[in-house]
């Protein structure tokens, strides 16, 4: 294994081996102590007294940022898609690399006023890496799997919902504009009403006078409370499904028939005595955890 290739497992697998997914803790860390720094900063009394020590956190992460940067993309040629020349400029146009240079190209463009406070929250999206190990990839796939299940129920739920809040938009309109024409003053501003209320989030900067409207507030409050239910609803029902199917298909595999542990201890070609006969079987096993014995 060459160089490039131990560098692209230490930065880009973090689920391979310790190494690296210590490394990529660390990176991390990093990412955080970045976006704490700035949030701090962005207080005015802490940061006139400690703007030093922020300037001077934020150089060092920095740095830490820009060789990574570097060897993520010399690391990058490992796999055949960003092999060679072209392949580099696919990986600097990949998301995850934009999301990088963005987050450096203001540092190392000193004196052109960029913010890139924004972006380097962005590089938390990097935490996802993380995921790829095993038992959250798991997750991850039966989530994308229900969704695409269920994909049809959510985009009916969806269409329903527009079609709510664009009615209440209207008839809210038409009544709370003579009284209120100042804060109900056109019909996409009452929209903005509409999505607050159905979703009960209610902000109080729009709401209703009258009584007619003051009614059918109440009554889409209400029933917002379903709307909001029923999306998580149907992935808790789903996910609990998917959760048994996928501890049945265990036991079936791997594990106990009886408790589904899987602290098996397996005797081979035992035989047994069945009335005055000895028959002879492949395999005896034995559940430790409750004793119960099977043969095979």
């Amino acid at each position: 294994m060459n160089l490039q290739k131990k560098l692209y497992i230490l930065l880009e697998e973090p689920a391979t081996n310790r190494a690296s997914y210590l490394l990529n803790l660390f990176i991390y860390f990093l990412i955080l102590m970045s976006i704490v720094s700035l949030m701090l900063q962005s207080v005015e009394n802490l940061n006139a007294k400690y703007a030093q020590a922020f300037e001077m956190t934020n150089n060092i992460i920095m740095q830490f940022f820009i060789v990574e940067y570097i060897a993520r993309l010399y690391a990058s040629g490992a796999v055949m898609p960003y092999r060679g020349f072209m392949g580099k400029i696919r990986y600097i146009f990949s998301p995850y690399a934009i999301i990088d240079l963005l987050a450096i190209a203001p540092y190392m463009l000193m004196g052109f006023n960029i913010d890139n406070s924004f972006v380097r929250a962005l590089r938390l999206l990097r935490v996802f890496r993380l995921f790829r190990m095993q038992k959250y990839a798991r997750f991850l796939h039966t989530l994308r799997e229900i969704i695409q299940d269920k994909k049809e129920e959510f985009i009916v739920l969806l269409v329903y919902t527009l079609i709510i809040l664009v009615m209440l938009a209207f008839i809210i309109y038409g009544i709370e504009h003579e009284a209120q024409p100042d804060v109900f003053s056109n019909i996409p501003q009452t929209l903005w009403w509409a999505v607050a209320t159905l979703t009960t989030v209610g902000y109080g900067d729009m709401y209703p006078i009258t009584a007619e409207g003051k009614f059918i507030t109440a009554v889409i409050s209400l029933l917002g409370i379903g709307f909001v239910a029923i999306p998580g609803g149907i992935l808790a029902s789903e996910f609990t499904e998917r959760l048994q199917e996928q501890k049945e298909k265990k036991c079936k595999l791997h594990a106990c028939p009886k408790c589904c542990s899987d602290n098996i201890e397996v005797f081979e070609n035992p035989k047994v005595i069945i009335g005055s006969k000895e028959k002879s079987f492949n395999k005896l096993h034995h559940c430790k955890a409750c004793n119960f014995k099977w043969l095979e």
